[in-house]
């Protein structure tokens, strides 16, 4: 009889089913046979019990950021059957009314802190007292870590701050975090963070400091902007925001004292922007700037069916390029600008950075904004000429400045100088000179470092900035702000600043202040930032770095 198809099947498997059963047997029996396998043993690596965070330092050795114990005090609420005594026993110690202190202890359920930092020379009297009126277990008084910034204000929202868990908010400190605070190593008992030596230098740092005080003392500004670069390599010596605020008394510091102007806050720059509208006319070569332009006051060109009229605060006669910087001429900027070709014009700007971003190290990179020309209006090419209708940061401004120079070269910006182990000495980063582009030849650059030369002479813009001895070109700058409620500039706010190259023929030192909205006597950026550049420059000369002429060093 016939055997089915299924019957042939199940036979199949099941002599698959027995052969698969013997090996196992077989198997089993050489592992006995065999004996027991010892598994691997793991044990918990040795990692370090103590991070110490990396220090800061200015580029002269001074320490902006260290790492500090300090010691707190802190109360056992539920231990605690009497807080008014409690608190009257506490209160010499920790510089508090006892009234503070039970005000202080009602916003926690257990474990209150009463003082985050009390004073070094109070804690061995406390700690004598709490064992001598066997307050144990009720007070406690604990020592940690923390980061103290002793210069305080200066530079505060460049280095910016760490949380209570020792891991870094704002500035380098976050930026940095990573450098700064390892994860605990292998085989250390203690791993150290590295230490990080920025460009700054402290010394500059002040200076800028102390003339943004004076200008919010006599022109109470929104804000205010001051920047050092040096124009041979790049390096950020100075760079300060007003209104700042104590690093080590963070928890009074508001958002807006916390902004690092300079280089987050965007604005329309004004007549400022012109030397880079002349660099973009000059280089591009299409306009006619050696027919002098005739200055009445105004200037009118038509942008489509309308015509547009720009006004300049006087009228400036007969204006060539180095004129035209030195009085600041709208008309003739906008004339040159409009006889350019708008694709090539925007070209250059772009290339002077002004629509990119600088990674200098800090959290957040502003990007420079120049709508393209495909989406300007009739008008949009005159506008950017004279510094509107575009939005820049301090940072930008003067680090386009770099390319003023007599090279042309356009330079990255730096604000770290080098980051070293503190155990080795090892340095594990340097920054080096870098050059973004060759963008200005030498021709170009002499014409524009003349006529902010000439700014600085009688008739110019800029004579307030002048210091004897030094000579120095100067740009200043008057600007509208846009409304952004009324998208109008009639009833908007004022930019004054000034830009300023140290000295003329081979700059060492680029300078840059603003101030916005200031509602003082003036409103002008040669009377705010103007005498300010005076004032920072006669500091790098009492510094020493800076020399006037006829000085003899020996």
């Amino acid at each position: 009889m016939a055997t089915s198809q299924n019957h042939s099947y199940i036979r199949f498997f099941t002599v698959i089913m027995l052969l698969a059963l013997g090996i196992f047997i077989v198997r089993l029996a050489f592992l006995m046979l065999e004996g027991p396998v010892v598994g691997k043993i793991y044990e918990d690596p040795v990692v370090a019990q103590r991070v110490v965070r990396g220090t800061i330092y200015d580029r002269n050795g001074k320490i902006l950021a260290i790492q500090t114990p300090y010691w707190g005090v802190y109360l056992h609420l539920n231990a605690i059957q009497d807080l008014k005594k409690i608190s009257e026993f506490l209160a010499p110690y920790v510089q508090m009314t006892p009234q503070q202190i039970q005000e202080k202890a009602s916003h926690y359920t257990t474990y209150a802190q009463i003082k985050e930092k009390i004073d070094d020379r109070m804690v061995e009297p406390l700690l004598k007292a709490v064992d001598e009126n066997k307050l144990r277990g009720q007070i406690n008084v604990e020592k940690r870590l923390g980061r103290t910034y002793p210069a305080q204000f200066h530079a505060s929202q460049t280095l910016g701050f760490i949380n209570t868990d020792q891991e870094g908010i704002e500035g380098i400190e976050l930026s940095q975090e990573s450098v700064l605070n390892p994860y605990p190593r292998l085989g250390e008992t203690t791993t150290y963070g590295q230490d990080i030596q920025l460009t700054l230098d402290l010394d500059i740092q002040y200076a800028l400091d102390v003339q943004l005080q004076s200008i919010s003392e006599i022109h109470d500004p929104d804000y205010a902007i001051a920047l050092v670069l040096d124009a041979k390599n790049g390096d950020i010596l100075g760079m300060s925001s007003y209104p700042w605020y104590d690093v080590n008394k963070l928890s009074t510091s508001t958002a807006q004292e916390r902004l690092n102007h300079a280089v987050n806050f965007l604005y329309e720059p004004g007549s400022v922007f012109k030397l880079f509208s002349l660099a973009s006319v000059l280089k591009n070569g299409q306009a006619k700037v050696d027919e002098l332009f005739d200055c009445d006051g105004s200037y009118s060109f038509m942008a489509g069916n309308s015509k547009v009229t720009i006004n300049c605060t006087s009228a400036h006669g007969k204006v060539d390029p180095v004129t035209m910087i030195a009085k600041s001429c709208n008309g003739a900027i906008v004339h040159w600008a409009m006889q350019t070709d708008p694709e090539a014009f925007y070209s250059v700007l772009k290339d002077f950075g002004f629509t990119s971003s600088y990674d200098i190290g800090l959290p957040s990179k502003a990007k420079g904004q120049i709508a393209p020309p495909s989406a300007w209006s009739g008008r949009s090419e005159a506008t950017i000429a004279f510094g509107q209708e575009l939005l820049t940061t301090a940072l930008h401004l003067a680090v386009a400045a770099t390319a003023l120079g007599p090279s042309g070269e356009l330079l990255q910006p730096h604000l770290i100088l080098s980051r070293t182990d503190p155990v080795t000495k090892q340095v594990t980063y340097q920054r080096s000179r870098t050059v973004i582009s060759q963008l200005l030849n030498p021709e170009v650059t002499a014409i524009i470092r003349k006529g902010m030369h000439a700014a600085t002479q009688e008739g110019g813009t800029g004579t307030l900035a002048q210091v004897e001895g030094i000579d120095m070109g100067i740009k200043t700058g008057t600007a509208q702000l846009l409304n952004p409620q009324t998208n109008s500039y009639e009833d908007g706010t004022v930019l004054a600043s000034s830009l300023a190259l140290v000295p003329i023929d081979n700059p060492r030192y680029i300078i840059y202040v603003a101030a916005g909205n200031p509602k003082g006597a003036s409103i002008w950026g040669s009377n705010i930032a103007g005498p300010a550049i005076k004032s920072i420059v006669q500091t790098l000369v009492s510094q020493g770095k800076l020399v006037t002429k006829g000085t003899v060093v020996r």
